[in-house]
């Protein structure tokens, strides 16, 4: 049975996990290049990468054509979309502590939908993928040993990085909820890019469970004209940011 312990391996590592909607080319291209730059692999370094991924163009086509139709994602769809309009203003603060609710809230709902119990948020996530798994081996949905994968990746970055305890958080970019929503980290704590490319990127991977009992795609979706003429809009909102001296854009240092 195909897997993809690999990437598992390789995004774990560095505080990251199997993301969907993004081909196995890329994948494979980013995980070589951990793989060769080994402990001097940076945050900014994955945020420079996921910066492909999470561009205008891409969160465009997702906004307007997969948040609005996914199963209780598109119950939170304006406040996605102004997390990611802020984003592209450089405002990273407001766009990630706007998201990390959602996450939450659609895993809560999900979970609920799915039958799964629960008691703590870190079960939801736990729980549901163990459910999903069990689900796609059962009624062979997807190809099951890579889905296995993905499932497993998500939960180790819940687990070991998103709702570990943020005095326990070990990498630079901090993107945790607790130190994010309990107001334990400040200003020059978080608001990197990055911040909200994990906090979206989860978003996305709720998106593929809502999938496994929805008629939604597992595949990224095609740009539309309307999600082209938002893509426009989101590069002149990142144009105006760079005249912004508020902008969260005046980077912190990511080692």
């Amino acid at each position: 049975m195909s897997t993809l312990e690999h990437f598992k391996v390789s995004f774990n590592s560095v505080g990251w996990f199997i993301p969907p909607y993004v081909t196995l080319g890329f994948l494979s291209h980013l995980s070589n290049e951990i793989s060769n730059k080994g402990s001097v692999f940076s945050q900014k370094d994955l945020e420079n990468w996921l910066s492909i991924v999470y561009s205008p163009e891409n969160l465009a086509a997702m906004v307007s054509e997969r948040y609005t139709a996914t199963p209780y994602v598109k119950d939170y769809q304006i406040i996605i979309a102004e997390a990611v309009e802020v984003h592209f203003l450089g405002l990273n603060h407001i766009a990630v502590s706007g998201l990390m609710p959602v996450i939450e809230g659609v895993g809560k709902k999900l979970a609920n939908s799915r039958g799964v119990t629960w008691k703590y948020i870190n079960d939801v996530f736990l729980n549901l993928a163990n459910d999903c798994k069990t689900d796609a081996k059962n009624n062979n949905i997807g190809a099951v040993g890579e889905v296995q994968s993905m499932m497993d990746s998500f939960v180790e970055f819940a687990k070991n990085h998103l709702y570990i305890n943020s005095n326990n958080y070990a990498l630079p970019d901090n993107t945790n909820r607790h130190g994010i929503l309990h107001g334990s980290y400040t200003d020059v704590d978080y608001g990197e890019p990055i911040n909200f490319y994990k906090s979206i990127a989860a978003i996305d991977f709720l998106c593929f469970v809502s999938a496994f009992r929805a008629s939604i795609s597992w595949l990224a979706p095609s740009p539309t004209e309307q999600s082209q003429k938002l893509s426009a809009y989101y590069k002149a909102c990142f144009v105006l940011s760079n005249s912004n001296p508020y902008s969260a854009n005046r980077s912190r240092r990511l080692a």
